[in-house]
C-alpha cells in the first residue's frame, strides 16, 4: 500500500514512514496536482480536507476525522487494513521518504556527534538526501508508539 497525504495531515504522514509505508507528504497548494499524481502512481489519498475528499474522483482515499496523530494513524490501519509489519519498521527516510540503506559505522564516523559514533554500532543513511539515522533517543519514543499501535483492534 502507498500513500499520498496532503499539508493537513503531515505528522501523519511522517508516522506512516515510520511503520515503512511509502508516504508522499504533498505541501504545495495544487490539489490538481497532489490528484494526478496519486492516480498515476496508484497512491491512496490520506486528508482532512473535504472539499479535496469530494473532489477525489476515481482516486482511493480516505478523509481523516482524528485530530490526534496516534488515532489518526488507527484510522488509517483500520479503514485500509495495514499491519504493523517489524520487517518495515524505520526503513524510510522521514525527511524525503527514500528507502533507507545500511551503512558501516566509519561512514557515518565524521557526519555524528563523536559520542553517537562511539556508543552505537548501526546506521543508515538515506540515499536521496543523505540524512543518517541511528536508535537513539527518538527511536525508543517511536517505538513505544508502534508498540502500542500493535495492541490496537483493527476491525
Amino acid at each position: 500500500m502507498i500513500f499520498i497525504a496532503d499539508k493537513t495531515v503531515g505528522k501523519l504522514a511522517k508516522w506512516l514512514r515510520i511503520l515503512g509505508y511509502d508516504t508522499v507528504y504533498w505541501r504545495s497548494d495544487d490539489l490538481r496536482g497532489l490528484l494526478c499524481r496519486a492516480q498515476d502512481e496508484g497512491r491512496s489519498l490520506i486528508t482532512k480536507d473535504t472539499k479535496l475528499y469530494k473532489g477525489k474522483g476515481p482516486v482511493r482515499a480516505l478523509l481523516i476525522a482524528e485530530d490526534n496523530p496516534f488515532l489518526q494513524l488507527q484510522e488509517v490501519m483500520r479503514h485500509f487494513r495495514i499491519p504493523v509489519n517489524k520487517e518495515m519498521l524505520f526503513s524510510r527516510c522521514l525527511v524525503c521518504n527514500a528507502t533507507l540503506e545500511a551503512i558501516d559505522p566509519e561512514e557515518a564516523k565524521e557526519e555524528v556527534p563523536e559520542y553517537i559514533y562511539h556508543t552505537h554500532h548501526e546506521f543508515s543513511r538515506c540515499p536521496s538526501c543523505r540524512k543518517i539515522y541511528w536508535t537513539g533517543t527518538h527511536y525508543e519514543h517511536m517505538a513505544a508508539v508502534v508498540e502500542r499501535l500493535q495492541h490496537v483492534d483493527r476491525s
